[in-house]
């Protein structure tokens, strides 16, 4: 193998399996502590775009499988992989902003958190994700479910072009106008996606004027009644609104009435993008409104907010230097039903940091018929999100069990998955799961297409 020329003809930098240096920056490839016992052959830190087709090109005249780490935040660790060459897209981070225009080109490694400080000048704003740390690479190949994506959809949906690697090497551009089929693709394909998005350009929205969030804090043994009635309300809301319920650790403050439920809270949080603080004290008003209110123990209500102040709340909820199990399901259940099943697995959670999430699309009509056309394919009335987090790597075989249990008490409740935090290489049928049967097979199809050889890593493939 003539890992000499590939470091002579690329900018960036090779290293082998045999590299000093080499575990630790294997390790340093995923953002989650739980390092996956996976080793690729070949590491190579694209400094260019060139960079990205020398090593595809590379890979394929040795054979070799192909693996992409966006930004290493992939829950699971999808790009380390046995024996690949894992091209690392990390130092990819140009950004570009054309407010008149309303559009953003923007490399893989961008995170959410730096294409907002750019936007926030010419108010304007982009669904971002919720943890501050997420480069935009594979959050918006994954689908992107970002703030404020009720109203502005998921993130890939604002994708309106993109410069793809193919697995021959070659750059080509995917739009409306040519290699639309790819477009499709790039537009929720998840980590499984057969070629390597190099730069996207975005399509922006005007920022709301009127950031604002109320937060309730209740017992943990009425998550089922608030829970039922969230899910209730929320075709209510306008579209604007985000509205969740999380199982969280309870805030230092409120730590003593909820240590009988191992130090957990149900949190009903709210988060209005309006343009009128009235309007959105008015809408947020509705949380007032749950039969169970007296209960609440705390609340924060109609506090103004910014983006920069929502990516800190992610921080909290989702800290750096953990260890992370996670999964997820999308459910047409009532909402109780698999909350309740939830609680009753946080009540004897080894972590006391562990987190669940329950998403409510509002609005009105708010179903599947209204996504465009492409490979982001599943949704249904909630979200559920279960995340085990813990520090310490002795704790590991206590919080995997806790997981892998919870999520088999729950899949009666799942009608499908989201591909960019589901375990697909543990569980590969979630793969299949997170997308609607046509556009799975369509993916497919296109996989042969543009990938005749499988040089990229599956979905599902060891």
């Amino acid at each position: 193998m003539e890992v000499h020329d590939l470091r002579r003809r690329i900018q960036g930098t090779v290293t082998t399996s045999s590299d000093a240096g080499y575990e630790q920056l294997r390790c340093g490839m995923v953002w989650n502590q739980l390092t996956p016992v996976r080793y690729p052959r070949l590491i190579v830190q694209a400094a260019t775009e060139d960079d990205v087709a020398e090593a595809a090109r590379f890979a394929g005249a040795h054979r070799m499988k192909l693996a992409v780490r966006g930004g290493g935040h992939s829950w699971v660790g999808f790009s380390l992989r046995d024996d690949s060459l894992l091209i690392d897209l990390g130092r990819l981070k140009h950004l570009s902003i054309d407010a008149e225009a309303r559009l953003a080109t923007v490399q893989p490694a961008v995170t959410g958190r730096a294409l907002n400080n750019g936007l926030s000048a010419h108010r304007l704003a982009f669904p971002i994700g919720h943890c501050p740390s997420v480069p935009l690479g594979g959050f918006l190949i994954n689908g992107g479910l970002g703030w404020n994506s009720n109203r502005w959809g998921p993130a890939c949906f604002s994708i309106e072009a993109a410069r793809v690697v193919t697995a021959d090497g070659n750059l080509i551009i995917a739009d409306d106008v040519q290699h639309a089929d790819l477009l499709w693709a790039i537009r929720g394909a998840g980590p499984g996606f057969f070629a390597i998005v190099t730069e996207y350009r975005l399509k922006l929205h005007q920022a709301p004027r009127a950031i604002m969030t109320s937060t309730y804090f209740y017992p943990l043994q009425d998550i089922e009644a608030v829970g039922s009635w969230a899910g209730s309300v929320a075709p209510q809301l306008p579209r604007d609104v985000e509205f969740a319920l999380f199982i969280a650790p309870a805030p230092s403050e409120l730590a003593e009435p909820f240590r009988s439920a191992n130090g957990f809270v149900c949190i009903l949080s709210a988060t209005s993008f309006l343009d009128s603080e009235r309007e959105a004290a008015a809408t947020l008003s509705l949380l007032e409104h749950c039969p169970v209110v007296h209960r609440c123990l705390a609340k924060e209500v109609n506090r103004p907010a910014s983006f920069d102040a929502l990516l800190d709340q992610g921080s909290r909820f989702w800290p750096e230097r953990h260890r992370y199990m996670a999964d997820t399901l999308w459910s047409d259940s009532p909402p109780s039903q698999p909350l309740a099943i939830a609680r009753d697995h946080f009540l004897r959670a080894p972590s006391p940091e562990s987190l669940a999430l329950c998403a409510f699309p509002t609005g009105t009509g708010h179903n599947l018929a209204r996504l465009p056309d492409a490979a982001f394919s599943m949704t249904a009335k909630t979200l559920l999100l279960c995340y085990a987090i813990w520090a310490e790597p002795g704790d590991d075989a206590a919080n995997a069990a806790w997981h892998h249990e919870m999520m088999a008490a729950l899949e009666p409740f799942t009608v499908g998955h989201y591909v960019g935090e589901s375990d697909t290489l543990s569980r590969p049928a979630r793969a299949e799961r997170s997308f609607a049967q046509a556009n799975w097979q369509r993916l497919r199809s296109l996989r042969r297409k543009y990938d005749p050889h499988d040089a990229f890593h599956d979905h599902v493939d060891a």
